[in-house]
């Protein structure tokens, strides 16, 4: 290999979907990208639940850095045509409660669903296919990838690093970003592992299954439930005292291909320390038994790959950014499975990544300090998390307690999501790249609102009435109160939604597009002085633009197939190979 072929911009370790999401923005905007993943594609991995802020902040990245390819994992739609039809829909982030022993009760659930078309809805990712198409689209567009290489070693010196490969010699690069998650390299290498600052203790049984029951099947019928989307549609999560279990079908729409589900139990560690007498197997099916409802969801339930237990989930890294290095989210900590975070952090960080190393490329200029805005949110939004999942799992040991405490998380997803909506509504207007920075500035940067004085103020206030719980404090019925009576206060609940209401268990309505646009009416003629201006200006116009565009685009898709179908019943040529994009420059 020539040595100007062993010389980069960036060199990225680990060919996940953020490693190979950061590697195409870079090649996008001629850098030149070295990616080195140690295993190849297809290959399993977890992270497979969307939410919506996930999939808007798809949006951005997608038009701030030109790259199409990104809005193609936005919305189930896009995902489905031009990805994989091996993904499931996620039309709800949906929860169930549990006891021992007993049947789920009808009135013990709760629901918050995704946005509709055309800005969703959300997805569950089968992360082998979906990593797979990313890693393609990072080589079409000019980086240069090798899988199966093993990155031994990384040497920085003042100008650059030398990453040493087990089988393919030595890289020089200018800047080396580890995107190598849980098991990255850097964090070893450095000495950046540190003993978790979380409160969350939580442990992980999952694999993928086939035979999973669609939960509507043994679940009570919808007219005592009262949900409005099926639960098979979503991301499930069974709770009970101490832990939750998810399920992530890959096969509930019509148009999937696939037969297969995610499921992962989540347990507590200080109540259920993990067993030395039970196989991960077996400790997962004795949960499992412990509730007739889940027991009937899983009876004829067979898992296809093998069962991995971790021990504590948690871990935490030191600091993000140092001298020519960074790390991504998933390399540097992680909370918990709960709230489908890690994609969303993911998300956030390429963005502000994503900037800063094409600007440092293109002045020569690595200065750790150009790199601090991402050390100082990504472990900001950890601490959110933490206290955000260790609230919840607190919450699990009443029903009333989570229905209360599950209206906050509704709250700051709805802020956090507008957020990146509003950046994307001023792109439609100006077509300017730069009104992206807002996403970096009061009150919108970092994720679920958390920058915003207002909302940060209901979220902290609700978070320490469930720590005075939990501390014997307050009882479960203060506690309760509490956490409402912050959210009336707060001004941010839309009037025309039921947060308010303990007896409403899907608070915020549907995202369809009539009660969307309700939302945003409030947001911009009827909602108080501190949202007003910040939040659902503008939007109504750019949902109705693209509810067409959507329309179409389902329309022109579908006749196209038709039309292939009956030309090629009569004919044997075609010039469909002429159709397929030139290669990209």
């Amino acid at each position: 290999m020539q040595e100007d072929q062993r010389v980069f911009d960036v060199a990225i370790v680990g060919g996940g979907i953020g490693g190979t999401m950061l590697g195409t923005v870079l090649a996008r905007h001629g850098v030149r990208v070295l990616l080195l993943e140690g295993s190849g594609h297809p290959r399993f991995a977890i992270g497979e639940s969307t939410v919506p802020e996930t999939t808007f902040g798809l949006r951005v990245l997608a038009r701030r850095y030109d790259v199409p390819e990104l809005e193609h994992l936005a919305t189930n739609a896009a995902l489905r045509r031009h990805v994989s039809s091996n993904c499931g829909v996620k039309r709800n982030f949906s929860f169930v409660y549990h006891r021992d022993g007993e049947p789920t009760r009808p009135d013990e659930c709760t629901q918050y669903p995704t946005w509709g078309p055309p800005l969703g809805p959300d997805s569950h990712y089968f992360r082998q296919d979906v990593d797979a198409y990313m890693f393609h689209v990072a080589v079409s567009y000019g980086v240069t990838a090798y899988t199966h290489t093993m990155v031994d070693d990384v040497k920085f010196e003042e100008d650059g690093a030398t990453l040493v490969t087990r089988d393919r010699g030595s890289f020089r690069a200018s800047y080396v970003v580890d995107a190598g998650g849980m098991r990255a390299m850097l964090p070893e290498r450095l000495g950046l592992r540190q003993e978790p600052p979380y409160r969350t203790r939580s442990r992980t049984i999952f694999t993928h299954m086939v035979d999973v029951r669609p939960f509507d099947a043994v679940s009570p019928p919808r007219e005592q439930h009262r949900m409005p989307s099926p639960f098979s549609q979503g991301t499930l999560h069974h709770m009970f005292q101490g832990g939750w279990l998810w399920v992530i079908p890959f096969d509930n729409q019509s148009t999937s291909t696939s037969e297969l589900c995610s499921v992962g139990l989540n347990l507590d560690l200080d109540r259920y320390p993990r067993p030395d007498d039970l196989s991960a197997e077996e400790e997962f099916w004795q949960h499992v038994g412990r509730f007739p409802s889940v027991a009937r969801q899983f009876e004829r339930a067979r898992a296809v790959r093998p069962y991995v237990s971790t021990d504590r989930t948690q871990f935490a890294s030191q600091k993000v950014v140092g001298d020519r290095w960074c790390l991504l989210p998933h390399a540097s900590d992680f909370v918990d499975p709960l709230f489908s975070s890690g994609l969303a952090v993911t998300v956030m960080a390429l963005n502000a990544l994503g900037h800063r190393l094409i600007d440092a490329v293109r002045q020569d200029d690595f200065d750790t300090a150009r790199f601090a805005y991402l050390d100082h949110w990504t472990k900001r939004m950890f601490r959110f998390y933490d206290d955000l999942v260790s609230c919840s799992y607190i919450a699990f040991d009443d029903f009333d307690l989570w229905n209360a405490w599950n209206r906050v998380w509704t709250l700051t997803t709805l802020y956090g999501t507008n957020a990146q909506n509003q950046a994307a509504v001023t792109y439609e207007k100006t077509h300017d790249p730069a009104c992206f920075d807002v996403l970096e500035m009061p009150p919108y940067r970092g994720l679920q609102g958390m920058d915003n004085p207002w909302v940060e103020r209901m979220f902290d206030q609700s978070r320490d009435a469930v720590l005075a719980y939990r501390a014997g404090e307050l009882t479960k019925e203060k506690t309760i109160a509490r956490i409402y009576e912050v959210l009336g206060e707060s001004g941010l609940v839309p009037a025309v939604w039921g947060t308010l209401d303990p007896d409403n268990r899907c608070p915020s309505g549907v995202f369809t597009l009539w009660p969307l646009m309700k939302i945003l009416l409030w947001g911009k003629y009827r909602s108080p002085r501190h949202v007003r201006g910040s939040y659902f200006t503008g939007g109504a116009r750019l949902v109705g633009k693209e509810a067409v565009q959507a329309y179409t685009s389902e329309l022109r898709t579908g006749s196209s197939l038709v039309h292939q179908t009956v030309r090629d019943m009569w004919l044997n040529w075609n010039r469909d190979w002429a159709r397929r994009p030139a290669p990209r420059k």
